[in-house]
């Protein structure tokens, strides 16, 4: 008789079996933390307190601590004599009595206990030492429900049977299979043999034990001729059941039917459905535990690189949240602890191997994500400037900081104090790019960094913000011990084009240190000068191109940097006069005025924007 094709499995049935596989994971993962938890009590033994051997086994264990708790929330364990049980699997078992963690917390009452999630590190060393003194034998030390009263944990909860109703309980209390065995009776269960107890309440009944020659007691010999009347008939007769056989093409279909279902990803079903359950939540706990479900899936699409997908989710958990608090204000509230939650440095720390590896991550979706995170992951952000090695990735970081905090600096202004120089010019650049006044007394701190390319950047962030803080401070850079920050200033104050900036500039010209300054620099304030100027300078610039006389003796140099500030100035007058000169009989006067024509005519041609080739941290 041929079987029929079982029918696909109902969305219950998926769902439960989802269940089943989420439960085996999380029974695996209480199990491997337990090991690991075993592991580091034995290397307490090992080792001094200040091993780094030590320090390495309990930062792992204080690592899958936090994401154990993290993924299946509150541990609870249920103490059997040698073994420990959650979700009523064994996840610990040992019967060796001298060194089992479950045989000690049973013979001392313990039958249950809960690791809480929040379990900070000074609880788990705490409760690391508990472990450790309640199997060091034999030494005199408390029991191990007095060494947990003691600490007074906050994240650790435990059920206990009284010392007196354990002590009363003991000659009722079931044997374990040495104790049986040692009692006479069978292991696991069976009829056990009259104790001690029985023995001393009746003194007349016990036979008088006899003596070997040597006149030693010898106990009285047992009998074990007794056997159980009971017996148990199978619970199935095959000779009953219907016989079939299932063809070969039906047997393929099958097994081609199993395989397909074991191969199909769960992911995208089990997230649906924590989605909908999200969703259909109406009271602020539920919704919390829901919600804290759904930061996993985000969470992990992080961890496998797919920075979009968890954009997308990152975006939904808003959107779910935001038509909940319609109705119920608390619900954006456990969102945004949620999302908080999600931009903890000590998890954000992890995505920079991850987007070293991953140069092809779109920059501006990880802005995006970046930003979803709001103002609170930023100090994360912070951290990762100085571990991402794309300076597109360090880019995209930056403009989520520039957005994120652009109403709260003071995170950024913090991290101004940092020992990398790379971190700190990153933060004056999203100083600089959100530009509020008010900020010019930390950036000139920048502007006294050690390092030149902080100094440099302090300049450019300071020429964003409009100020008479921020121009005297530009001003100040002019007495910078490096050319280029000096360059930098004038280049910077230039920009602002209004005749205060040209008069700082010219200040500089006219002092007696500047002819003994590099060509290039001289040749660059000159510039500034002109780009800055307006008409009022054509008169001086003018005499200096054909008389020399603006600030000393006219020579050659004078000439082409009057003729190159009137080229840059670039007014109908100034050009009205080199236009004049490159007519005009005087062969250095012309040639000068080539010369400033020709360089701003080709930095025209070539503008392509300035690129800063020193934007982000190398």
């Amino acid at each position: 008789m041929a079987r029929p094709t079982p029918p696909p499995p109902t969305p219950d049935q998926k769902a439960a079996r989802i269940r089943d596989q989420v439960l085996a994971l999380d029974v695996k993962r209480v199990a491997d933390w337990i090991q690991t938890l075993i592991r580091t009590v034995k290397a307490m033994r090992m080792y001094l307190p200040n091993n780094p051997t030590l320090h390495k086994f309990q930062g792992d264990l204080e690592g899958r601590t936090w994401s154990v708790l993290k993924e299946i929330g509150d541990i609870t364990l249920t103490v059997q004599q040698f073994d420990f049980l959650f979700e009523n699997y064994s996840v610990y078992h040992n019967a060796a009595r001298e060194d089992s963690l479950a045989f000690r917390f049973y013979a001392d009452g313990v039958r249950e206990i809960t690791i809480k999630e929040g379990l900070e590190p000074p609880e788990l060393r705490g409760l690391l030492d508990v472990l450790k003194r309640s199997t060091d034998g034999p030494s005199g030390q408390d029991d191990v429900v007095t060494l947990l009263w003691e600490r007074d944990f906050r994240h650790v909860e435990y059920v206990y049977i009284p010392l007196d109703e354990l002590i009363g309980d003991a000659s009722s209390a079931p044997k374990g299979r040495e104790e049986e065995e040692a009692a006479g009776g069978e292991p696991g269960g069976g009829l056990p043999w009259p104790g001690s107890v029985a023995a001393e309440e009746e003194p007349e009944a016990a036979a008088p034990p006899s003596s070997d020659p040597v006149g030693q007691a010898i106990a009285p010999e047992r009998s074990d001729d007794w056997a159980s009347e009971t017996s148990v008939d199978s619970a199935w007769d095959e000779a009953a059941s219907v016989q079939f056989r299932m063809t070969d093409e039906e047997l393929a279909t099958l097994e081609a039917g199993i395989r397909e279902e074991e191969s199909r990803p769960l992911g995208s079903e089990v997230l649906e459905i924590v989605a909908a359950i999200l969703e259909s939540e109406e009271e602020p706990a539920g919704f919390l535990e829901s919600a804290v479900a759904f930061q996993r899936f985000i969470e992990l699409a992080i961890e496998e690189a797919d920075i979009g997908r968890a954009n997308a989710l990152l975006a939904r958990l808003k959107t779910i949240a935001a038509k909940k608090a319609e109705r119920h204000a608390d619900f954006a509230g456990i969102a945004e602890q949620v999302i908080r939650e999600i931009g903890r440095p000590s998890f954000l720390a992890q995505a920079a191997p991850t987007l070293n590896a991953h140069p092809e991550i779109d920059p501006a979706v990880l802005t995006n994500f970046l930003i979803q995170l709001g103002s609170g992951a930023a100090p994360a952000v912070c951290d990762l400037l100085g571990q991402v090695n794309h300076v597109k990735h360090r880019r995209a970081l930056c403009e989520a900081l520039a957005t994120s905090c652009r109403d709260d600096v003071e995170i950024l202004i913090g991290r101004l104090g940092d020992s990398r120089w790379y971190v700190i010019r990153n933060v004056v650049y999203v100083l600089g790019r959100i530009a509020h006044q008010g900020v010019e007394r930390a950036l000139d701190r920048a502007l006294h960094h050690e390092d030149v390319r902080v100094r440099k950047e302090a300049v450019r962030a300071l020429g964003k913000i409009e100020s008479p803080t921020s121009r005297a401070y530009l001003i100040s850079a002019f007495r910078d011990a490096d050319a280029g920050v000096r360059v930098q200033a004038a280049a910077t104050l230039a920009g602002k084009r209004d005749e205060r900036a040209a008069q700082s500039i010219l200040q500089v010209i006219a002092a007696p240190e500047f002819p003994r300054r590099d060509l290039g620099e001289r040749q660059a304030f000159f510039e500034a000068l002109g780009r800055s100027g307006s008409d009022a300078l054509v008169p001086q610039l003018s005499a200096t191109l054909t008389k020399g006389t603006l600030f000393r003796a006219g020579n050659d140099e004078d000439r082409y940097h009057a003729a190159l500030a009137l080229a840059w100035l670039g007014t109908p007058a100034a050009l009205a006069v080199l236009n004049r000169e490159l007519s005009g009989k005087r062969e250095p006067v012309r040639k000068a005025v080539e010369a400033a024509l020709t360089v701003v005519r080709n930095a025209g041609m070539n503008t392509v924007g300035t690129a800063r080739s020193e934007e982000e941290g190398e």
